[in-house]
């Protein structure tokens, strides 16, 4: 285990994660966030479930274009979606280090995961800025639209001769807009009603911010930043943080997991076949 000045980097992740939920204390009522738990339309929690299922399979596919990875596709989604739990129940960083890690595992070199992982996170950095560009005012959203699709411009310069270009970019697509649905279903579920577009907006930021390596679980960074977004179209403090870990922690965890347990079942099936 890595140390830092002595201390375990676990320690410090979860100092931070107390640190976290104190200063969201003195933003919001945890009686009022219990009872809007509460009022969860739980069975309605499927759809972004199963949309974020779809998302982790495409965002697993697009890798495979990407690598040429010539192992069953059952094991690579083992892989993938064992580092996503891994990224959502620690931090972002996390789970990408555990991703490389199985790659190599599997017969992808460091370097290799390494670059394609890069490029596509480079990708999606480009759509999460695009949007936030897209529906903003003023010069700032400009800057931001026009170095969301200079980054597009880049990875694609990059990608230039690939022979699965565009599988990459069909599915990247599709992962954004189950993206979007996962996001709009699982509002729906908290009872928050703003519209769409400010929402996914919303939620893009929210993804930015967790993916600095601060707390555990997008602690603090996640919430604070959509408590902000959120705050201005009319949705209390408590809706928000309830919508940030229903979404972010709790949807996603659980759509990982399945995904991982489909894809053993899945291998274990094929092996059972291949062994008639």
């Amino acid at each position: 285990m890595f140390r830092v000045h002595g201390l375990r980097i676990g320690r410090i992740l979860a100092l931070t994660g107390v640190l976290s939920l104190l200063i969201l204390t003195f933003f919001i009522s945890w009686k009022e966030v219990f009872e809007r738990f509460k009022e969860i339309n739980v069975p309605m929690l499927i759809l972004p479930i199963m949309f974020t299922c779809c998302f982790l399979l495409l965002e697993a596919l697009r890798l495979r274009f990407v690598l040429l990875v010539p192992d069953p596709l059952e094991k690579l989604i083992q892989v993938f979606s064992f580092s996503r739990m891994i990224g959502v129940g620690t931090v972002h960083t996390a789970g990408e280090g555990v991703l490389v890690g199985g790659l190599k595992l599997i017969g992808i070199p460091i370097k290799t995961a390494g670059h394609a992982i890069v490029r596509l996170r480079i990708l999606d950095l480009s759509a999460i800025l695009i949007v936030i560009g897209l529906f903003g005012k003023g010069s700032f959203y400009v800057f931001i639209l026009a170095l969301g699709c200079g980054l597009v411009v880049l990875v694609l310069w990059k990608l230039r001769g690939f022979p699965y270009l565009r599988e990459v970019i069909l599915s990247s697509l599709f992962m954004y807009l189950f993206f979007g649905l996962s996001v709009i279903s699982s509002a729906k579920a908290v009872g928050i009603k703003v519209s769409e577009i400010e929402l996914i907006r919303a939620s893009v930021v929210g993804v930015l911010s967790q993916c600095l390596p601060l707390s555990p679980l997008g602690l603090g960074t996640r919430d604070l930043s959509l408590i902000g977004m959120l705050l201005s179209l009319g949705v209390s403090r408590e809706e928000a943080l309830v919508f940030s870990w229903v979404e972010f922690i709790a949807v996603s965890g659980v759509s990982s997991a399945s995904l991982c347990a489909v894809s053993f079942i899945w291998e274990r099936l094929k092996r059972w076949q291949g062994g008639l």
